[in-house]
């Protein structure tokens, strides 16, 4: 074991070395040619027909290049590091090609720079002209961002380059996607399903493409071919896995989810075994971890992806998911080590390396031990990576941005209003009093904006002293708060879904019928069968965790001595998070509508958690305090689970003793302070990768090590039925 724990130092810091070295000598994007919308004319490249048969070109000039500060530089290094990562968890097995067309009208008005106090003439019609007023009263009305103006050079055949100011605005931007027939028809924008009237003949391809409406390709085609449909590979690797325990150990998350009450109930609690938390107390912590805002948000989003059916297919992979959750929680157990002090150091970064070592005679051979080092190595690094993250930072972003919606609803309501009242104002063309709007818009802002940067300061602050008062107590204290908040939690979120249920309890047994009947309908939403089910296995998969091997590791510290009990105990995770948290936000979200609102997904714009506190405000117009204190205590959760999660990664990597423990806690403390007061971008996107990759070295992991989970599983079992374990309640 000694030699073990010495090369696991030596290939952590090799893969940390290859990895920082890909990810810096990685080629970034390109940004020759980004996006043109109306909101953005930062980099602009286009033809555009003129009034005249000859044509002209407008090309932005590209903004000077300031040298990037150090977290500029880290953000920019952890994008790079996000593209290619992600490129391989979601390369999707399965796709097949796909043809599109991009179409983009822009209209674009311009001026000489040498005449900056004219108007500005439209290029493709010189009938047309926009006033500086006009643009201003744009800006306000939304048509344009603050920066609307940009600067670059007019070409036309036969003269010579003009230096000019200009202003784009898109008329219409869609996509067409051709379907079996051959049709090409604009994608709507919800449920990615494809429209039946908006559609594009050959003829009207060829119209569109001499007027320069297409954008095309790098190789100049107009008919982009890329890929749609299968699965991410990621989500494939979870499902299969789950798909592929959950028959191995022969369903034992139908048979042994009562056995799974009774070890919470304390049945079975033994006092005098080793370990640092009971069961209930290891359930409550893993749990923490993992009921949060999926539950709110990850559910909306599927139904708004994928429509009613794809919740169908989330509780299918919840339900496999509970036997992934057994094995890894089992094997945490079985290989967990403990301490001269009582402490246990168990999960992924322990039963990889010990479980695969004694797999030397077997298969693998020689490559047995080695491949258990390298495995619980990547686990263990990006645990860490994936705990500071988003075990952390995104947490403590959320709880404090969500709370700071609440307290200033009331300054909102009044820029709303404000808002409302200058665009009365331009209709009128009463520019007196738009200005004295804009001036009192403006000063609001700016109040409100000094007084967020405080609150995250202070939100910060507290938060972090919270967090600190809870992980420096170690396993137990993060247990006992754990089995206080997250029963707290859960109830309170599920009576709020319960009062929608019940006011509109008539209407359940058709929507439930509407989840199963649209889950194996080949025409269903999200562009059928196998677009539905991707969908709602994926957000399940974002959801529980089961498969990442995070849960082990707090199930590694209760007190028992058969491991078994322990993975029953952990079956019932996916269960709560899944099918029962999970299932109440559904209900909600199909009786209000939310699913398909077209005026709050494509008028509003609303997603995610903001959808789904509107579906709840439309019944209950108090829901948003309640969504922020379940946001706020979700979060607060979470982040002393992952911080314990962390901490046993961190000890497996650089030891046990007070510094290296302390150093860990403190950087994590530290990081609760600056993920609410500091938006890091990639940062957090690659820390979330870090949680998804963990999937890949434990699943692999649990399938080599699962054949001795099966023979525990069935000496375990046999016992139990013959009333060989002592009771204790």
């Amino acid at each position: 074991m000694r030699r073990d724990r010495n090369l696991k130092k030596p290939v952590f810091w090799t893969l940390l070395l290859t990895f920082g070295l890909w990810t810096i000598t990685a080629p970034g994007q390109s940004d020759s040619e980004l996006p043109l919308n109306s909101t953005d004319t930062t980099a602009i490249s286009s033809d555009a027909p003129d009034a005249s048969p000859q044509k002209a070109t407008i090309t932005a000039d590209k903004q000077e290049e300031n040298n990037p500060t150090f977290m500029e530089t880290v953000d920019q290094m952890a994008g790079t590091a996000v593209e290619h990562i992600a490129s391989i968890l979601f390369l999707r097995v399965g796709s097949s090609e796909q043809e599109s067309i991009q179409y983009k009208d822009v209209d674009y008005f311009y001026r000489n720079t040498e005449d900056s106090g004219t108007d500005f003439t439209a290029l493709q019609d010189k009938e047309l002209q926009l006033s500086q007023n006009d643009i201003q009263a744009g800006i306000k009305a939304g048509i344009y961002n603050e920066r609307a103006i940009a600067t670059g050079t007019l070409q036309s055949e036969g003269a010579a380059p003009l230096r000019v100011e200009f202003v784009s605005r898109t008329i219409k931007e869609a996509t067409y996607i051709k379907d079996a027939n051959g049709t090409f028809r604009a994608q709507e924008p919800m449920l990615s399903k494809l429209s039946k009237d908006d559609t594009l003949s050959d003829d009207e391809i060829t119209a569109a493409l001499a007027e320069n409406f297409l954008v095309l390709s790098d190789e100049g085609e107009h008919v982009h071919i890329g890929n749609a449909g299968g699965m991410p590979i990621v989500v494939l690797w979870l499902a299969c896995g789950a798909v592929f325990f959950t028959i191995y150990m022969r369903g034992v998350n139908i048979w042994g989810f009562k056995h799974a009450i009774e070890v919470v109930r304390g049945k079975y609690d033994n006092p005098e075994e080793e370990g640092e938390v009971t069961h209930m107390q290891a359930l409550a912590s893993a749990l923490s971890a993992t009921v949060g805002l999926g539950n709110i948000a990850g559910v909306t989003i599927a139904m708004t992806m994928g429509g009613p059916g794809a919740f169908f297919w989330m509780m299918m992979c919840g339900f496999f998911g509970m036997t992934s959750k057994f094995v890894e929680c089992t094997l945490g157990q079985k290989y967990r080590r403990i301490k001269d002090d009582g402490s246990v150091l168990g999960g992924p970064m322990a039963y990889l390396p010990a479980g695969l070592s004694e797999l030397s005679g077997g298969p693998l051979g020689f490559f047995a031990k080695p491949l258990g080092v390298i495995l619980g190595v990547l686990f263990t690094f990006m645990c860490i990576m994936g705990s500071f993250g988003g075990g952390n930072m995104f947490q403590s972003n959320q709880a404090g941005s969500q709370l700071l919606t609440i307290v200033q609803e009331d300054d909102r309501v009044e820029l709303a209003s404000l808002s409302e009242q200058i665009k009365v104002a331009n209709e009128a063309n009463d520019s007196e009093r738009v200005l004295e709007l804009d001036g009192q818009r403006e000063a609001l802002k700016k109040e409100m904006t000094v007084f967020a940067d405080k609150f995250s300061m202070g939100f910060g602050l507290v938060m972090a002293a919270l967090v600190a008062v809870v992980i420096i107590g170690g396993i137990k204290s993060i247990g006992k708060v754990a089995e206080k908040i997250v029963p707290a939690m859960c109830l309170i979120y599920v009576l709020a879904c319960l009062y929608v249920i019940l006011a509109h309890v008539g209407e359940i047994p058709s929507l439930i019928g509407m989840i199963f009947t649209e889950a194996f309908n080949p025409q269903a939403f999200g562009g059928g069968l196998v677009g539905v089910l991707v969908i709602g296995v994926q957000r399940a998969a974002f959801s529980n965790e089961a498969g990442v091997g995070s849960a082990a590791i707090v199930h590694s510290a209760a007190k028992t001595e058969e491991p078994i009990r322990e993975g029953t105990v952990a079956l019932l995770e996916p269960f709560i998070d899944t099918i029962v948290v999970c299932s109440m936000t559904a209900l909600v979200i199909l009786i209000t509508g939310a699913w398909n609102n077209a005026d709050w997904i494509v008028e509003q714009g609303l997603a995610g958690t903001q959808l789904t506190s509107e579906a709840f405000e439309s019944v209950l117009p108090w829901f948003p305090y309640i969504l922020t204190l379940a946001v706020v205590l979700f979060a607060f959760s979470t982040m002393i689970s992952w911080s314990y999660y962390g901490e046993r990664c961190w000890e497996s990597l650089f030891g046990g003793s007070f510094l290296s423990v302390y150093t860990y806690k403190a950087i994590f403390i530290m990081a609760v302070f600056v993920g609410a007061i500091i938006p890091l971008g990639a940062v957090l996107d690659f820390s979330d990768m870090m949680i998804l990759c963990m999937a890949f070295p434990n699943v692999l992991g649990l399938i080599f090590l699962s054949p001795k989970v099966r023979r525990d599983l069935l000496d375990y079992w046999h016992r139990y039925k013959s009333g060989k374990f002592t009771t204790y309640k």
